[in-house]
């Protein structure tokens, strides 16, 4: 059964659904922009703390030892928030476009034919009215 919900605002009808994707689509694509912004400076970050070890402790908030070296693991490790971040926004968009895109609610529930053998068909027909005399009123 497929459902087509509308929202009628002022007169005119929106497709909820469209209208619901649109919003979503465009909040997740703007923490995607956002998140790969983060990674940009995250990244520019490590660059300066490779080139400067001294301002580690000011960029990044750690309180390490004074002789400490950027290495390319702490490139990965302070990497990994900002890109995990892009990365679950981007996967959040693409989920609000194919909502956007699919125009229709498929509920679960689904009509369908069986054949029955006529024994079965007549042991259903005598179970009706048996129901229907029980209740006084008579259902074909």
């Amino acid at each position: 059964m497929y459902r087509v919900f509308w929202l009628k605002v002022g007169g005119r009808r929106f497709h909820l659904l469209k209208l619901a994707g649109a919003f979503f689509m465009f909040a997740f694509i703007l923490q995607a922009f956002s998140a790969a912004y983060d990674v940009f400076v995250t990244a520019n970050k490590a660059i300066f703390a490779t080139l400067r070890p001294d301002q580690i402790s000011t960029l990044f908030g750690w309180s390490l030892g004074a002789p400490y070296h950027f290495t390319s693991e702490d490139v990965v490790g302070v990497l990994l928030g900002p890109l995990a971040a892009f990365l679950f926004w981007l996967g959040l968009a693409v989920v609000a476009m194919m909502v956007y895109q699919s125009g229709k609610v498929v509920f679960p529930l689904e009509e369908y034919e069986q054949k029955i053998s006529e024994h079965h068909r007549n042991l259903i027909m005598k179970a009706k009215e048996a129901h229907a005399k029980m209740n006084g009123t008579k259902k074909h």
